[in-house]
């Protein structure tokens, strides 16, 4: 996705030697780019076969990315309640909408059949959720 000199920027802490005109086109290309980026993998996700999405989507790639988002520095966030304010902006949707997806029914009969009736009798909220949660701690090769 990105060619060396837009990785040389993303990566320069201070943008220093750029101008503000290359900063601002680069910055629209990374936007432009991460956005297009991110709907072609939905779409690999939707069309391709599970066996290519478990070589692509698998936990070791996705990883990374899910670190990555959702990483937070307790020491910078303490001292910059501006940051700590975009970031829950931020977040917050994320984290709603990934929790709503992993707390459907379908996802846990699929994922937890056993588990998942268990969670339903034990009611509360985010039963379903919890079925997935207490699978996916056991061993991936164990079938219920």
């Amino acid at each position: 996705m990105l060619g060396n000199a837009m990785r040389k920027y993303v990566m320069s802490e201070n943008k220093n030697g750029y101008s503000k005109q290359v900063q601002s086109v680069y910055n629209n290309r990374v936007k432009h780019y991460t956005k297009l980026a991110l709907k072609d993998l939905a779409f690999l996700a939707q069309k391709l076969s599970e066996e290519q999405q478990a070589e692509i989507f698998n936990d070791e790639n996705m990883k990374d990315l899910f670190r990555a988002l959702l990483r937070l520095n307790a020491t910078e966030l303490t001292a910059n309640k501006e940051l700590l304010r975009k970031k829950r902006r931020r977040l917050l949707p994320l984290c709603y909408e990934l929790i709503s997806l992993l707390d459907d029914i379908k996802l846990a009969y699929l994922m937890a059949p056993i588990g998942s009736r268990y969670m339903i009798k034990e009611g509360g909220q985010l039963a379903y959720l919890k079925a997935v949660y207490y699978r996916s701690m056991s061993s991936k090769d164990e079938e219920e």
